[in-house]
């Protein structure tokens, strides 16, 4: 079991923390309900976001936990942020992936088992 007290407050800071209650709802996100969980390693996660999406998954780096989370919007900007116990890097990937970490990012990416869907997950059917 792993301590991911650190990396959820971040993720709670860059994101739960900036989204409306119509957003929350209309993923079928409680504003209590826990996101960042051990449940998540290896599951990618995306809220839809007006004019954009946060994707964000849970990896296992080194025996240590790493959330990798992608803001990305249709009017041009796409942020990286890697977080994890030691604290957050950021990326703006407007341009591309930094050299750094694009093989390490893209590597997860392949290895992730399944997408977690909210809709399905509490019910409600995909358009």
């Amino acid at each position: 079991m792993h301590d991911l007290t650190k990396i959820r407050k971040s993720f709670d800071e860059l994101v739960l923390s900036r989204l409306s209650a119509e957003a929350l709802k209309r993923n079928c996100i409680d504003e209590n309900e826990e996101l960042i969980t051990e449940e998540l390693l290896n599951k990618k996660e995306i809220i839809e976001v007006p004019f954009g999406a946060i994707i964000y998954f849970l990896v296992l780096e080194d025996e240590n936990p790493v959330l990798y989370l992608e803001k990305a919007s249709r009017m041009g900007s796409d942020d990286l942020y890697i977080i994890n116990e030691d604290g957050c890097k950021y990326y703006d990937i407007y341009e591309g992936y930094p050299p750094e970490i694009k093989e390490r990012y893209f590597n997860h990416l392949e290895n992730i088992k399944e997408t977690r869907n909210r809709f399905n997950k509490k019910g409600i059917k995909e358009e």
